[in-house]
């Protein structure tokens, strides 16, 4: 078989010149950027299973802890709020009545208004580069929060903090998209999405009760915020826009990662926008059931998320201490991740012909609404019963990060 070819075109009308690294081609200007990559292999050995694995190992070292932090960065902004609410924040800004719900749903609002904006703006702009902007202007944002006085102010950051993150989730799916294969996907998926990141906010929160004062609650957006800027310095520098633009692999590897994906007919990266295929996915059932059902298994993540630290307060522990009892929550998460999307993994790499993502979906919920049960209807004073059940009431976080990588496994 022919190994690697010597040269590659750079333009649609030229086929001598040579690859320079970091370059950017299009075949056609309808075209996906790797299409100049797309044949640079020849015959089923062009390259050995030892160069693929080996590539992939540098992959995942590379992308799935930058992905995996995005991800917990993002989580650790959702609960910002009920933790620093264990320290007062609901009297020093005069969070009154049913008010701090509002603030907790003022987040969802500006991630709802602007995902379809978002996914725009990553569909037209680097990707990489656009999750460092927003990650730039949420720490900023997050510190400023900390400065809030009344409830008028936490809305509106809580909103603008909404927004920022929108184009994360996405932004994350579409380069796991870029890098690996159908079959690869749950995996990575399932390590990139966690809920480890209360090893980072119950230890920071129980540390701020030692702070003097009594609006120590305000130390928890500055540090928080303070961490999100450094992190978005380490995306705009070490995550790359897509796979010809990586500076981390050689122009043989970056032909390899390209020709690895090609069965899955998915592309790399296209920056044009086509209103037919649009269209389409309006037309499609199945969308509007993804919908639906984010939508719903939303409700759980959005309540647990904003009061889980204070419903454990209310069982008659200290505000320190209630920071650290969340941290099982997040080891839940974790389990439920790896057991549902490992499950995808293993059944995709072993039962290929079965299309099993929906049944561990099914039995991610199902543990879920069970938990839920038990945290309603043990009595008042089965502690330890009712704070089991809400930590296993995380459970769905497996069946739910599933569901997001179907999407992206299913689209081309």
């Amino acid at each position: 078989m022919s190994a690697e070819k010597d040269t590659m075109p750079t333009t649609a009308n030229s086929s001598t010149n040579d690859v320079s690294k970091g370059q950017v081609f299009n075949s056609d200007s309808d075209g996906d950027i790797a299409a100049a990559y797309a044949n640079r292999l020849d015959g089923e050995n062009a390259y050995t299973s030892k160069e693929e694995k080996r590539l992939r190992w540098k992959l995942d070292l590379r992308l799935v802890p930058i992905l995996w932090f995005n991800v917990t960065l993002a989580a650790m902004d959702k609960v910002t709020t009920s933790t620093a609410a264990l320290y007062g924040m609901k009297t020093h800004t005069n969070l009154t009545g049913d008010r701090y719900s509002w603030v907790g749903s003022a987040f969802y609002f500006g991630y709802l208004a602007w995902c379809f904006p978002s996914g725009s703006l990553l569909q037209k702009l680097p990707v990489a580069k656009t999750m460092f902007v927003v990650q730039l202007v949420w720490g900023f944002v997050l510190i400023g929060t900390g400065f809030a006085k009344n409830f008028p102010t936490l809305i509106a950051v809580r909103v603008l903090l909404g927004m920022l993150e929108a184009p994360i989730v996405p932004g994350n799916f579409l380069i796991l998209g870029m890098w690996y294969s159908r079959r690869e996907q749950p995996l990575r998926t399932g390590l990139m999405y966690t809920g480890l990141s209360v090893l980072f906010t119950g230890p920071i929160g129980y540390g701020i009760g030692f702070i003097a004062g009594d609006e120590k609650w305000r130390w928890f957006f500055w540090i928080t915020g303070m961490m999100t800027i450094i992190w978005a310095a380490v995306v705009g520098i070490f995550l790359p826009d897509n796979p010809i633009k990586a500076k981390f692999i050689t122009e043989r590897q970056k032909a390899i990662a390209i020709d690895r994906i090609r069965a899955d007919q998915t592309g790399v990266e296209n920056k044009t926008f086509k209103k037919e295929q649009m269209i389409e996915t309006f037309m499609d059932p199945k969308t509007w059931l993804m919908f639906m059902f984010h939508i719903w298994i939303s409700i759980p993540n959005g309540g647990l998320t904003n009061f889980s630290p204070l419903i454990i307060n209310g069982l008659g522990y200290t505000a320190q201490r209630s920071t650290l009892l969340t941290m099982p929550t997040g080891i839940i998460q974790t389990v439920a991740s790896y057991m549902c999307n490992g499950g995808v993994f293993l059944c995709a790499k072993y039962l290929p012909k079965c299309q099993l993502r929906g049944a561990w979906v099914i039995f991610g919920c199902i543990v879920g609404m069970i938990s839920a049960i038990f945290l309603y209807t043990l009595p008042l004073d089965n502690l330890n019963g009712r704070l089991a059940a809400l930590y296993m009431s995380y459970y769905y976080l497996g069946p739910y990060i599933v569901a997001l990588g179907m999407n992206t496994a299913n689209t081309a």
